[in-house]
């Protein structure tokens, strides 16, 4: 299952607190986007203005008019895969994305299946997961740890944590099969790979995605 069209029913309502130019958590710096797709940026502004969005692969510009919420959102065109790039967003204010890579972007999704990090749970060891670990630095592959949150409705964006690139750490608290799987795909096609991490075990119903 494929990257943004999905990632839009992810997670809500904006959090203006503050008038100025925002986006959510998970438009961050080391960001990857899907290859070859028309993925949507959005986000917030308190200005009436139109918002640009000038993606550095290709130098072309984007406009969106923010609605009455102050709510912006374009769809953008992405090359074949490769990077780093930079996308530049302004309201007047300017917000940078530094090294966005273009790859492969999947959703890893499910209960404690998914969610069992290659360090293991308590007393619940994964077979060979410290050479797994141990070998993990690869700054082609980045990770997005979801923050756990029930919610009743769909949201706009997520608690806060930011894109990672690949290394022993954050893999260790990364989902062995979401990561093990998109390990497996690099070493395949060699291209720029992001997984997301949507996984809750035991919630009574599992996220689905469109």
């Amino acid at each position: 299952m494929k990257f943004f069209t999905a990632l839009c029913l992810l997670v809500a309502a904006p959090f203006i607190s503050q008038a100025k130019l925002q986006l959510p958590w998970f438009f961050s710096d080391n960001m990857v986007l899907q290859q070859q797709s028309t993925p949507a940026i959005w986000g917030w502004t308190d200005k009436k203005n139109a918002v640009t969005i000038t993606t550095s692969w290709n130098n072309k510009k984007y406009t969106a008019q923010p609605d009455n919420k102050g709510k912006w959102k374009v769809a953008i065109a992405t090359p074949k895969a490769g990077g780093p790039y930079e996308i530049s967003i302004s309201d007047g204010q300017i917000i940078k994305i530094r090294n966005i890579l273009i790859g492969e972007v999947w959703i890893c999704s499910g209960q404690s299946n998914m969610e069992m990090p290659l360090k293991g749970f308590n007393n619940q060891p994964i077979n060979h997961s410290n050479d797994i670990v141990f070998n993990s630095t690869n700054d082609q592959i980045r990770l997005y740890n979801v923050p756990r949150s029930t919610q009743p409705t769909p949201l706009d964006t997520s608690k806060n944590f930011s894109w990672k690139i690949s290394n022993p750490e954050d893999v260790a608290n990364f989902s062995a099969t979401g990561y093990t799987f998109g390990k497996f795909l690099y070493d395949q096609l060699k291209v720029p790979i992001g997984l997301i991490n949507v996984s809750y075990g035991g919630t009574p119903l599992s996220r689905s995605w469109t």
